[in-house]
């Protein structure tokens, strides 16, 4: 299985959904701006990434934006501590699989990791 990237700006988030889902048996990598995760993915194939709408820098729906016309089977999930129903209809619109208000449960977080995976699997068997 390819690593996850939680990208956001707030160490303790980082760490936290980083840790959990190390726990559960996930390889997990973490970058704290938008411009960092971009060159992560650049060089490394990615399954998921957990992307902070506010980041220094680029936003997380600027980041999605370039993973998905550079990488597009990579899958996105947006987090924020600021939701906005206008930012939830441009990530959904740009093909983020959900948007989350921090703070974000981690067993839903990983529920819906492991529902995206699974799609990822059927998709690819298709």
């Amino acid at each position: 299985m390819k690593p996850i990237l939680i990208v956001d700006d707030e160490a303790i988030v980082r760490d936290s959904i980083g840790d959990w889902l190390r726990n559960a048996g996930y390889q997990v990598e973490t970058a704290e701006t938008g411009e960092i995760a971009l060159e992560m993915v650049e060089k490394r194939e990615y399954s998921i990434l957990i992307l902070d709408v506010r980041l220094p820098g680029k936003s997380g729906i600027q980041v999605l934006k370039e993973v998905k016309a550079s990488k597009p089977h990579i899958k996105s999930i947006i987090i924020t501590a600021f939701p906005s129903q206008g930012v939830a209809d441009e990530a959904m619109r740009l093909g983020a699989v959900d948007f989350l208000i921090k703070p974000v449960l981690c067993e839903n977080l990983e529920r819906l990791i492991l529902e995206t995976l699974a799609k990822c699997e059927n998709e690819t068997r298709v």
